[in-house]
């Protein structure tokens, strides 16, 4: 996406680490993200039911309430949940993000992509194995048609421009504790 919009520019895996504050075994989350890509000039919709601005202010104590044991003792285990809090209080400060506060639709990546946006998702890769385990890591949505999403999974190991059923997508996209789908729209300002 960045080599998109600044073709001559070089991101190393190690300078992409240091922005969305990524450390080795550790899970990233949108925040550090979202901060990066508004530093970078790009217009942002977030549509989540996670309230970050919750967040910001209860900390775990709002986690535990909203996630199944499990999902919330394996973010635990591999989160930094303090430095993503931190994050939070930034980002409820922010007025420059489109923040919609409810679980994303179908139509929200049709419309999207048809508005040219980069749209990154959080899924459970698991489920397009047919696993029933829980992970998430976010992909970039290639291309939409009326039967199949094709995404950039970034693995391990990565599968550019993959392709899956609708179905399979939305179930990957579905939180396990709420049925909610996350998604980030992105654009450079024009």
């Amino acid at each position: 996406m960045l080599k998109v919009y600044f073709p001559n520019k070089s991101f190393s895996f190690s300078y992409l680490d240091e922005a969305t504050a990524h450390k080795r075994n550790k899970l990233t989350w949108d925040f550090a993200t979202l901060l990066f890509l508004l530093k970078k000039g790009f217009d942002i919709v977030y549509i989540s039911n996670f309230d970050y601005k919750k967040f910001s202010e209860k900390g775990e104590k709002y986690l535990r309430h909203l996630w199944r044991n499990d999902v919330y003792q394996f973010q635990k285990e591999y989160s930094n949940l303090k430095q993503e809090q931190n994050f939070a209080v930034k980002l409820s400060k922010e007025k420059r993000i489109n923040y919609l506060k409810r679980s994303a639709k179908l139509s929200d990546l049709r419309i999207f992509f048809q508005k040219e946006y980069f749209i990154l998702v959080a899924v459970n890769p698991f489920v397009f194995d047919g696993e029933d385990e829980y992970g998430s890591h976010m992909v970039l949505i290639t291309n939409i048609t009326k039967n199949f999403i094709y995404f950039h999974d970034p693995g391990l190991p990565p599968k550019p421009n993959r392709k899956t059923s609708i179905e399979k997508f939305w179930k990957a996209a579905s939180y396990p504790d709420n049925n909610s789908v996350d998604l980030i729209a992105v654009r450079l300002k024009k």
